[in-house]
């Protein structure tokens, strides 16, 4: 019996492949994980890196061909696959394409946009920042989306394309409220970015942004900025830096293969919308793009409730 796991076989496999048979391969979603695949397109990556854009811009022009078609999938592996090849011309698209004013990043892209964004966004940018930091102060896009930029911002500085200064001085401008709607988790957000980055030059501006209201502290409570505070510069940077070679795309079959829809002991499940778990990654082990519609459903309960008490602080 031929045995398919022998690497010698997938290696030979992989180069038997063209890059119309890749692509198809990812098209539409069958439960397998596109190993061989992935691998002839890592083979083949300066001809297939403009595929890869062409399948995202094809994205932003008919979102809702990808919204209303939960099997479509080759637009996981195209951004997957341009953040660990650090394809930089990619990044415009990528960085037009999670800006959208609207719900479907996550929903088309699920935790991709939280989880692994920051990192592609990261390895996307050339060493160069300002479209990230055009996503940061777009007040259109999602939360989320923009809360993964400055993730990525907080990386580019651990990987010496952006002062640490610089970052942490621009995040400190971001907390006026003028920065998103009046309840918005986008503070939130940001504010555990700052804390992870070591916080001292802009306690003072994190300190009014909880008199505000506009940090809430379930999303970080003021404990974690004093406990930063105790760790030190050098440990909170430590961190930043293993968190970043936690959530690194140098082997993209770490990054997607333990994804729960590539279960390799199964594959009945015709269809996305038909299985009972969720399909999308995160790092907390919790996915898909139903988590973000929770997140958002919970965001607008929340806007309801605090809206009165936060009028209340600002005065």
């Amino acid at each position: 019996m031929e045995n398919n796991d022998n690497p010698t076989r997938r290696n030979e496999a992989a180069e038997e492949l063209t890059i119309p048979e890749i692509l198809e391969s990812f098209r539409i979603y069958d439960g397998a994980y596109k190993r061989d695949e992935i691998n002839a397109a890592i083979k083949l990556k300066d001809e297939i890196i403009p595929r890869l854009i062409e399948i995202l811009e094809n994205v932003l022009a008919e979102p809702g061909k990808y919204v209303e078609d939960e099997n479509l999938y080759d637009h996981i592996y195209a951004v997957m696959l341009l953040g660990h090849l650090k394809a930089s011309k990619a990044h415009k698209t990528i960085v037009d394409m999670f800006s959208r004013p609207d719900d479907w990043p996550g929903e088309i892209f699920g935790d991709v946009a939280t989880s692994d964004l920051p990192v592609i966004l990261l390895n996307t940018c050339g060493g160069s920042v300002e479209r990230i930091k055009s996503m940061i102060l777009n007040k259109e896009a999602d939360d989320y989306c923009r809360a993964s930029a400055c993730q990525a911002l907080a990386y580019a500085a651990i990987e010496g394309y952006e002062p640490r200064e610089s970052v942490i001085d621009f995040f400190g401008t971001l907390f006026s409220g003028e920065e998103a709607d009046e309840i918005s988790d986008f503070w939130g957000l940001l504010a555990n970015i700052v804390c992870d980055l070591y916080p001292e030059e802009v306690m003072d501006v994190i300190e009014r942004a909880y008199a505000d209201g506009l940090i809430m502290p379930g999303l970080i409570p003021y404990s974690a900025f004093e406990k930063a505070l105790k760790l030190g510069k050098e440990k909170c940077l430590e961190r930043l830096k293993n968190d970043l070679e936690r959530h690194g795309m140098d082997d993209i079959h770490a990054s997607m293969s333990w994804w729960a829809c590539f279960n390799e002991d199964s594959r009945e499940f015709p269809s996305l919308a038909d299985a009972d778990y969720d399909y999308f990654p995160g790092y907390s082990g919790q996915s898909s793009s139903q988590s973000l519609k929770k997140k958002k459903k919970a965001k607008k309960k929340k806007q309801k409730q605090a809206k009165a008490s936060k009028k209340k602080n600002r005065r």
